[in-house]
Parts: C-alpha cells; sequence; structure tokens
C-alpha cells in the first residue's frame, strides 16, 4: 500500500504569502518616516576643507584640506593648508600651515608651521 503526503502544506504556503505581503504594506504606511537632521550640518566647503561647529572656520577665504570640529576651531584662520583642529577654540589664531591641535584652545594662537 503506498502513502500520500497530505495536500494541506500548499494550502498554507499560499494563505501566508499574500497575508504576510499585506501586514508588511500596512505596516510600513504606519511606521514613523525617517527625518534628516535640521537644520543640516556644516560639511564639505571648496578645496578639501571640513567644518563641524558653530563659527568653525567662520574666516575661511583661501586654503585647502582644513578640518575644523569644534565651537570657534580655526575661527580667525583665513589661509594656510593642512591644518586640523578638534576642540572648541583650537588653533583660534591660526595662521601657520601643516598643524594639529586636540584640546579646549589647543594651539590658540599659533603663527607658526608645525610640520
Amino acid at each position: 500500500m503506498m502513502k500520500t503526503k497530505p495536500n494541506h502544506m500548499k494550502t498554507i504556503t499560499t494563505i501566508i504569502y499574500p497575508a504576510l505581503a499585506i501586514f508588511v504594506f500596512a505596516y510600513s504606511g504606519f511606521s514613523p518616516m525617517v527625518h534628516a537632521v535640521s537644520p543640516p550640518p556644516d560639511g564639505g566647503y571648496p578645496n578639501g576643507n571640513t567644518a563641524e561647529g558653530q563659527k568653525a572656520l567662520l574666516s575661511l577665504t583661501t586654503g585647502a584640506f582644513k578640518t575644523a570640529v569644534g565651537f570657534l576651531s580655526l575661527q580667525s584662520d583665513t589661509g594656510g593648508s593642512s591644518n586640523t583642529a578638534l576642540g572648541a577654540g583650537a588653533l583660534f589664531a591660526n595662521t601657520g600651515d601643516s598643524n594639529t591641535a586636540t584640546g579646549v584652545v589647543a594651539l590658540f594662537s599659533n603663527t607658526t608651521w608645525r610640520g
């Protein structure tokens, strides 16, 4: 005597896929939408410069490859290149090139090259 498998598995599969699709569609309509940060963060400036923080790289006119992160970091720097300031007021009055300052008011009034 030969046994046959029950056919109820096909019926369950046929019901589950449409039910799952309806659930996903309904849930996505009620889920909260993703919002961008407002206002958007500061970011890339011309010549490879990057600033994040209130008044960071505020006086920028020329120069390239500077990164300023923190309130007033590289605030007075108008030219120069390859400076990195991490921290509030870091390299605030900098006029030199190729400097890295990490910490609050680090190299605050630096005027020379520190390669």
